[in-house]
């Protein structure tokens, strides 16, 4: 199974990385807000892009902000699409947001569908193009421990429909979450840098290896000595 580390802070990426732990980033939602105008927010995902030759699937939530009807406007999302060949955006899965999804997948721009709760949700953004489903995991479990039976569910209906959708589950909270998802046929995970601490920690005694690489200090980045 492939791990997304969700970072937007390159030597985080070039750590795991260095590892072989990183097969692709998700940027936090918030990655792109600082950029002042839409072109410099398209330069920093290119340039971030370009320095990680790995997929790097980016929000696209707040150009909804600039439509009437709630659907992503095109312009836009292509310009963020074409940033670099490895940017993937992230769409909300809605009905409205599903043609954009078919165009900008037929255009050459992959796509990662967001907001999917169900298999069958995963099989409609696939079937609009989507290349990656990402599964919300970390909200099923947190409501009853459904997540790696969507993630069967949806492979299932993938496989039968012959889609090639990565399915993705999308914050599992630990390693038994995580554990459970793969052996469910995910494709990848995605997790934040405290839980792949947690994930990397002996979880038996905290005196065991006593390793400062396995185990950072307080924050939330991944090395030892960053807060």
């Amino acid at each position: 199974m492939k791990l997304f580390l969700a970072t937007d802070a390159l030597d985080d990426v070039q750590w795991a990385d260095a590892r072989g732990w990183c097969d692709g980033v998700v940027l936090p939602d918030a990655a792109l807000s600082a950029a002042a105008t839409p072109e410099a927010a398209v330069s920093w995902l290119a340039g971030f892009a370009r320095a990680v030759s790995i997929p790097v699937l980016v929000d696209a939530a707040s150009l909804l902000a600039d439509s009437e009807d709630g659907a992503i406007g095109d312009d836009q999302a292509r310009a963020l699409g074409r940033a670099a060949d490895n940017v993937v955006l992230q769409v909300p899965f809605t009905a409205d947001n599903a043609a954009v999804m078919r165009a900008l997948s037929a255009s050459g721009i992959r796509v990662a569908a967001t907001f999917i709760a169900t298999a069958s949700q995963a099989l409609f953004a696939a079937k609009a193009g989507a290349a990656f489903v990402l599964i919300d995991v970390d909200r099923l479990d947190a409501m009853g421990g459904a997540g790696a039976d969507v993630i069967a569910d949806a492979r299932s209906l993938l496989e039968q429909a012959q889609l090639e959708a990565e399915v993705v589950a999308l914050f599992p909270a630990n390693s038994a979450s995580m554990t459970a998802c793969g052996v469910a046929g995910a494709d990848a995970a995605v997790v934040g840098a405290v839980t792949l601490r947690a994930m990397l920690a002996y979880p038996f005694t905290d005196q065991a290896q006593a390793d400062a690489q396995r185990r950072p200090g307080s924050g939330q980045r991944l090395r030892a000595g960053d807060t």
